[in-house]
C-alpha cells in the first residue's frame, strides 16, 4: 500500500517538473553567489522552491479535472486513481511545508514563496483561461526559479538572462500545449489563444518568439557573461533542437506533431540549465 500511495505522489507532482526547479534554483544562486558555491540556505531555498513547483502541479490538476477528462484522461485526479480530498491534503502539505522551510533561508525569501502560492493558485483558478496571461504567468514561474535562486544569496544580477530563457522557453511550451488540449478547452469554453485566433496565428506566435530567443542566446556570450563552453552547448544542443522544434510545428498538424515539440522545448530547458552552469 505504500508503495502504491508513492507512486501516486509521484505523478501528481510532475517529477520531472520538480526536479528541473530545484536545479534551476541552485543553478540561478550559484551563478550569483560571490564564491559560486551552494550554501545550506540555497539548498533550503531549492527544496522549498520544488515544494511549492509540487503545490502548483497538484492545484493545477484540481482545478483541471473535467478538462483533462477529455484532454488527459491518463492524469490521476482525471482517472480517478488519487481521490480529490487526498490530492488537496498534499497541496496543503506542500504549500506549509515550502513556506517554512522559505522562512529559514530569510524574510524575502518566505515573500517570494508566499507570493508564488497565491499566483499559483490565481492562475489555475481563473488566470489560465485568459490567453497568453495564463502562459506568461506560468513562463514567469518557471524563470523566476533563477530568480529565487539569487534571492537567496543576496544577489540576482546575473540570474537576469537565465530568466529571461526560462520565461521564453516555457512561454513557447505553454502555448504548444495549448494547442495539443484544444478539444478539451473548447469543449470546457477555455478561450486559449490557438482556441480564439487559430493554430497559423498560435504559429506565428511561436515563430517569432523563436526567433526572439535564438537571438536573446548569443547575447550572454558577446556581452561575456558566459563563456566559451556556454556557446558551444547552446550551438550543439539548443539551438539545434529549436530549429527542429519549429521545423516540426511547420509541418505538423496534429496533437502528436504538438506533443513531440513540447517535449524538445523542455529538454532545451534542461541542455539550457547546463549550459548556464558551464558557462559560469
Amino acid at each position: 500500500m505504500k508503495e502504491e500511495h508513492s507512486i501516486k505522489l509521484i505523478k501528481i507532482i510532475r517529477p520531472a517538473n520538480v526536479t528541473i526547479t530545484f536545479f534551476s534554483v541552485l543553478a540561478g544562486g550559484f551563478i550569483c553567489s560571490v564564491n559560486k558555491n551552494i550554501s545550506f540556505k540555497l539548498l533550503l531555498a531549492a527544496v522549498a522552491a520544488a515544494f511549492i513547483a509540487a503545490s502548483a502541479n497538484i492545484i493545477n490538476d484540481y482545478f483541471d479535472i473535467e478538462i483533462d477528462k477529455i484532454n488527459r484522461p491518463e492524469r490521476i485526479l482525471a482517472s480517478g486513481e488519487l481521490n480529490v480530498r487526498t490530492a488537496l491534503i498534499i497541496y496543503f502539505f506542500f504549500i506549509l511545508g515550502g513556506t517554512a522551510l522559505s522562512s529559514l533561508v530569510h524574510v524575502q525569501a518566505m515573500l517570494v514563496v508566499v507570493g508564488s502560492i497565491i499566483l499559483t493558485f490565481f492562475y489555475s483558478y481563473k488566470l489560465k483561461k485568459i490567453p497568453l496571461l495564463g502562459n506568461a504567468v506560468v513562463a514567469f514561474m518557471t524563470g523566476l526559479a533563477f530568480l529565487f535562486g539569487g534571492v537567496a544569496v543576496g544577489k540576482i544580477s546575473a540570474a537576469v538572462f537565465p530568466f529571461i530563457f526560462a520565461f521564453t522557453i516555457n512561454f513557447m511550451r505553454e502555448v504548444v500545449k495549448d494547442m495539443e488540449d484544444t478539444e478539451g478547452d473548447t469543449r470546457a469554453n477555455v478561450f486559449t489563444f490557438p482556441v480564439k485566433y487559430g493554430f497559423e496565428n498560435a504559429k506565428t506566435l511561436l515563430y517569432v518568439v523563436g526567433l526572439f530567443l535564438l537571438i536573446a542566446m548569443l547575447i550572454p556570450y558577446l556581452l561575456k557573461i558566459f563563456n566559451a563552453k556556454y556557446l558551444a552547448v547552446i550551438a550543439g544542443s539548443v539551438v539545434p533542437m529549436l530549429v527542429y522544434s519549429m521545423y516540426i510545428l511547420h509541418k505538423g498538424n496534429d496533437r502528436a506533431s504538438y506533443g513531440r515539440v513540447s517535449f524538445l522545448l523542455k529538454l532545451q530547458m534542461v541542455f539550457g540549465l547546463i549550459a548556464i552552469l558551464l558557462g559560469v
